[in-house]
């Protein structure tokens, strides 16, 4: 056994690094673009070419050449699709669920100054009703002043 550690799922060397535990869907997305384009870029040499039919070992050479510029253009296209997009979406995702946690906050932080001034008007109000002075000051202003600032 080796002293040799497995890599962390989120590990990455440089920020052209494939996710370890997305490695799988970025190959199955990878052979997918290339096949694709591939066997597009094929078609449409074949089917332009200058004296059709063409004969097989014309055509393999058209497949050989699509396949290797098809490899440079489905290396970028497959990072894109498993690693791009997901990051995407997942930072839509973290800043809609800060939102709504900023409006919780903030509704929670409205309900307490409502029942902080609610609470010192019920005391001053009872003090009145006894005739006693009242020299408790206000619940702070700036929480009430600033709630509509956000």
């Amino acid at each position: 056994m080796s002293g040799r550690r497995d890599p962390a799922p989120d590990a990455r060397v440089s920020a052209f690094d494939v996710l370890v535990h997305r490695s799988g869907r970025f190959l199955a997305v990878f052979y997918a673009c290339w096949f694709a384009l591939t066997a597009l870029l094929s078609y449409a040499r074949v089917v332009t070419a200058e004296n059709p039919p063409l004969a097989w070992p014309e055509v393999a050479i058209i497949v050989i050449a699509a396949a290797a510029i098809c490899a440079g253009i489905s290396i970028p296209l497959a990072f894109a699709f498993s690693e791009g997009i997901p990051m995407v979406i997942a930072k839509l995702w973290l800043n809609r669920a800060r939102a709504e946690g900023r409006r919780e906050g903030r509704q929670e932080g409205r309900e307490e100054a409502n029942q902080a001034w609610v609470a010192w008007n019920e005391r001053r109000l009872e003090s009145e009703r006894d005739g006693q002075p009242f020299a408790e000051p206000p619940p702070p202003v700036d929480v009430v002043a600033n709630e509509g600032a956000n």
